[in-house]
């Protein structure tokens, strides 16, 4: 970047953001897809003129991990999360910007109802076309179907988490300026009135005295605030050290571990423990603190205490959803989910378990949807982890899950992890979609050598 841009929290980042970006490849993985389907909005935020939502930094992040040999990856998420949340800052206290959050908010909630839509159209479209493929629609057909389905489900999980990360910006705008209102009602103090024989008969213009003591002390307030807007909303959404979850699994020296502890999830057959005392008090206070986030309109620091929640031992889970719903807070169980389906193989595979040992089976079936969306290797590494834990019946609908969502030889690579183990299970799996299904799969999976 020029040496003539100004050095505020926008342009460090945009810097940082640039230095990242040079060294992916522009062809490909996730950088190569915001460069295909957004190019202009992409430059912007790299030349400073725009702050990107963090799923898109935490993809190019995704794309750094998968680089051989880069130890710069150890540190850059923790420095990626710090510096977004003080460009986003910076970029809300500029003047307009709390009506320029709320414009794009009511643009991506828009976006995040028609990504619905398109999903539910995708998904009817796809099961007609699988229904009469022998006589209509073609092999073809169906493939494009499930492709375009797998896309605009990645786009409506997006654009939630866009719409969460604005209303969590405006929250903190909020929160923000009532601090700098109540803070310039305190630095003010009255003048005091001239005594003495002195000042005998002398007027004092009091209430303009103490409209220009106001101003002054909330501009001095102001100035602070916005001096300090950085590290306060950095704080809001990033109180850990480092993002967590299957999209930087082993991206920042930390290796996953499964619930005995052991570095690889370990290979000895894990059980979920059943729940006890501590862990239904954990669960109980975790909701308590994020009950009194959402009656604070805390959304950022509510979101981190559902992240830090999903990253809990597996048998708190159900716990937690059962303490959510019963204060209220039913609507934050979807959230809860999609962070625990975003953990690595072994914990995924731990949270399914736990969940269906406590007889939610729809909410295990729920996490095991959206975990399809991760890389298709981890999928089958997850399948692999819950037949270690005798869940075969969770792990073929893990896998036919992942055959409905998509492409067959996207599907096949699943069994890579161990095609003895896995590749009949994901013929079964594709047996119960349908014939041509299996079909397909048998087809990807002779194709893969697996």
């Amino acid at each position: 970047m020029s040496g003539t841009q100004p050095h505020d929290a926008v342009a460090e980042f945009a810097h940082f953001l640039a230095g990242l970006a040079r060294r992916l490849d522009p062809s490909a993985g996730w950088y190569g897809v915001f460069a295909r389907r957004d190019p202009d909005g992409l430059r912007a935020c790299l030349e400073g003129r725009d702050v990107p939502p963090w799923d898109v930094v935490e993809s190019l992040l995704y794309d750094l991990a998968g680089l051989p040999g880069d130890h710069a990856v150890s540190t850059a998420g923790a420095r990626a999360r710090r510096l977004h949340a003080q460009a986003v800052a910076g970029h809300d206290a500029r003047p307009g910007g709390r009506s320029a959050v709320q414009r794009r908010l009511a643009a991506m909630e828009r976006e995040e109802r028609q990504a619905a839509l398109r999903v539910r159209d995708l998904e009817a479209a796809l099961e007609v076309a699988v229904r009469t493929v022998v006589q209509a629609a073609g092999p073809g057909e169906a493939e494009r179907l499930t492709g375009e389905l797998a896309w605009a489900q990645n786009d409506h999980v997006r654009a939630g988490a866009r719409v969460g990360e604005l209303r969590a910006r405006l929250e903190a705008l909020g929160e923000t300026e009532a601090k700098r209102r109540l803070k310039a009602k305190a630095k003010i103090k009255r003048p005091a009135r001239p005594r003495g024989a002195r000042f005998a008969g002398l007027e004092v213009p009091e209430e303009d005295a103490v409209a220009e003591a106001e101003t002054q002390a909330e501009a001095e307030a102001e100035a602070e605030e916005e001096e300090g807007a950085g590290a306060e909303y950095a704080s809001d959404l990033a109180p850990e050290a480092a993002p967590r979850g299957a999209r930087f699994a082993g991206a920042y020296g930390q290796e996953p571990r499964g619930d005995d502890g052991r570095a690889g999830g370990g290979r000895a057959r894990p059980v979920t423990p059943p729940a006890t005392a501590e862990a239904r008090h954990a669960a109980a206070t975790a909701v308590s603190r994020l009950a009194h986030l959402r009656a604070t309109a805390n959304g950022g620091l509510a979101h981190a205490e559902l992240c830090a929640a999903a990253n809990r031992p597996a048998p708190e889970l159900p716990l937690l959803i059962d303490e959510l719903e019963s204060a209220g807070l039913a609507s934050d169980v979807p959230t809860l989910l999609w962070e625990a389906a975003c953990l690595p193989p072994a914990g995924l595979a731990a949270a399914a378990d736990a969940l269906a040992s406590a007889g939610r089976g729809a909410d295990g079936g729920r996490l095991l949807r959206q975990a399809v969306t991760r890389p298709v290797e981890e999928v089958g590494r997850a399948a692999l982890a819950l037949l270690e834990r005798g869940r075969a019946a969770l792990a073929l609908e893990l896998l036919a899950a992942l055959v409905r969502a998509r492409a067959p030889q996207d599907a096949a690579a699943a069994a890579a992890a161990a095609p003895g183990a896995l590749g009949p299970l994901l013929l079964e799996a594709a047996e119960s979609v349908s014939p041509h299904r299996h079909s397909d799969i048998a087809h990807a999976l002779r194709a893969a050598r697996l």
